[in-house]
């Protein structure tokens, strides 16, 4: 290879390994589900891309946004940070959306013209909001029944949001 070539492949090889840290710290990511929660939208084991762009640009390394233009929306699947773990859930209610709560055969959560059952631990969590409280979302998993969620830990703050599910 001629001198003047190989330094331009040199230089196009750097270029392409800064673009693909740029892109996978702040535009987009690849990610493997863990577990049954989502299914049957993603299943255990699939990958799902990440748009980190989705509601705003994040200071790296840090819980704060540095630019946001969206926030989430219902049925959005989200990906935020949980006690140190990503996690994959469905958006099911946003900031100011109303809550009503049932005890008919069991303990229910109605949001969005949807029911959403609870056990009595969840129940109590939960019953005293009647509205999603600012700067949250009540995320739960599409496997309501085999998902640990908002029902268990409580809403979930925006900041902790780190993008969307863009396909999969």
């Amino acid at each position: 290879m001629k001198p003047f070539l190989k330094k331009y492949v040199l230089f196009g090889l750097f270029w392409g390994v800064i673009t693909g840290v740029f892109l996978k710290f702040f535009v987009i990511d690849i990610l493997k589900v863990e577990g049954v929660s989502m299914e049957p939208a993603f299943k255990d084991g699939s990958s799902v891309c990440m748009n980190k762009l989705a509601y705003g640009l994040d200071v790296p390394f840090g819980d704060r946004q540095f630019l946001s233009w969206s926030r989430p929306k219902v049925g959005d699947a989200v990906v935020y940070m949980m006690e140190g773990n990503l996690v994959v859930k469905r958006c099911v209610a946003i900031s100011s959306m109303p809550l009503e709560y049932s005890f008919d055969s069991g303990y229910n959560l109605h949001v969005g013209g949807k029911t959403y059952s609870l056990t009595a631990l969840q129940y109590h969590l939960l019953v005293g909001n009647s509205l999603v409280p600012d700067g949250t979302i009540l995320a739960i998993g599409d496997n309501e029944s085999k998902s640990i969620d908002s029902r268990d830990y409580g809403f979930v703050p925006e900041k902790n949001i780190l993008g969307r599910i863009i396909c999969r």
